[in-house]
């Protein structure tokens, strides 16, 4: 698997869609069908045992950790599971280089700043069938301060509640401890490594970290291999 390069998009109805959404292209079948064996462990392992929502988290950046979110948010999607897919990477946010949308609206830090939300005014509904999108609305500069909100949590349990799977994708561990408490409020992560990248001792004291602060890590993923 590899990381979005931000070039080369498909055009999409309303919005431009990337080659590196490798489940909507047929010209790299093998990691589409590594996606879909995600998908499928998915479902059976976690949603289907009532699990709404999942954090995905690398420990450094590059290890192709929203190239994962966002596919297998797709495959959800495409299997007919109504998803959410938000960036909650505040400070270098990368979900809009695979799904740029046409019209720009407020994103997750303008909802979680808002005294009244309507939850609509912030989602992105439909951008492919069964696929909702949240943006991040551009980097922070007070992305910790943001996601310590209470208005964070109690948006992040009404999208659980909403959708039938919500898919947040983080900043990288080492950058910041936002993921910390963006899988802490969701209860899962995913750990997302890339090979002969990430350090296991980076991945083990990630998942330690995780853990201690009361999220459950179901997995990981290896990339590039």
């Amino acid at each position: 698997m590899s990381r979005a390069d931000g070039a080369d998009r498909l055009e999409g109805q309303q919005y431009e869609l990337s080659p590196d959404l490798v489940t909507l292209t047929e010209g790299r079948p093998h990691e589409a069908e590594a996606i879909r064996t995600i998908r499928t462990h998915m479902v059976a392992r976690h949603l289907e045992d009532g699990r709404r929502g999942l954090a995905f988290v690398g420990a450094t950046p590059g290890v192709g950790c929203t190239f994962t979110a966002v596919n297998l948010a797709v495959a959800l999607a495409q299997a007919g599971i109504a998803t959410l897919l938000i960036d909650a990477d505040l400070r270098t946010p990368q979900v809009e280089n695979f799904i740029r949308p046409g019209t720009v609206k407020p994103g997750l830090k303008d909802c979680i700043a808002a005294d009244d939300r309507q939850l609509s005014d912030y989602i992105h509904a439909e951008v492919i069938p069964n696929l909702s999108v949240m943006y991040s609305g551009g980097a922070a500069s007070n992305p910790q301060e943001l996601l310590s909100r209470e208005s964070f949590k109690t948006l992040i349990e009404r999208c659980l509640r909403d959708f039938e799977f919500t898919i947040i994708d983080t900043t990288a561990a080492n950058v910041g401890a936002d993921e910390i408490r963006v899988a802490r409020i969701v209860g899962y992560a995913l750990i997302v490594a890339k090979a002969h990248t990430s350090r296991m001792s980076d991945v083990a004291e990630l998942a330690s970290l995780l853990q201690e602060d009361g999220a459950r890590v179901i997995g990981s993923v290896l990339n590039d291999l």
